[in-house]
């Protein structure tokens, strides 16, 4: 049985992301879930999602991860409310470099 991890556990892992500067990146993702991995000699949270996806575009077997504290507070709040099995619909934007990187992270919700 897999280990389980809290969103405060996950949060207060270190690592890094790969998103391009100032570019949105829109994604339709499900399945989300934790994997503690060790990365540059540490022990890291890193937050794994399923990608159905990406700007638009199907994929298949695409996944997105990051072991970003940052990134991962800024996704806390929309995941916490949800189900593995929902589908969220998501912008993240990578602002700044190095220590100075901020995200933006906005949910979609499509109007019914």
């Amino acid at each position: 049985m897999a280990e389980e991890i809290s969103w405060d556990d996950a949060t207060t892992s270190s690592g890094f992301v790969t998103l391009k500067q100032d570019e949105s990146k829109e994604l339709v993702v499900t399945n989300y879930r934790f994997e503690k991995l060790e990365k540059f000699g540490t022990e890291q949270v890193e937050f794994q999602v399923d990608v159905l996806f990406e700007d638009g575009k199907p994929c298949d077997e695409k996944v997105f991860t990051t072991s970003s504290n940052r990134l991962k507070k800024k996704l806390r709040p929309i995941f916490e409310t949800k189900t593995n099995e929902d589908k969220v619909k998501l912008t993240i934007m990578m602002v700044g470099e190095k220590f100075n990187t901020q995200y933006s992270v906005k949910e979609i919700v499509d109007k019914k």
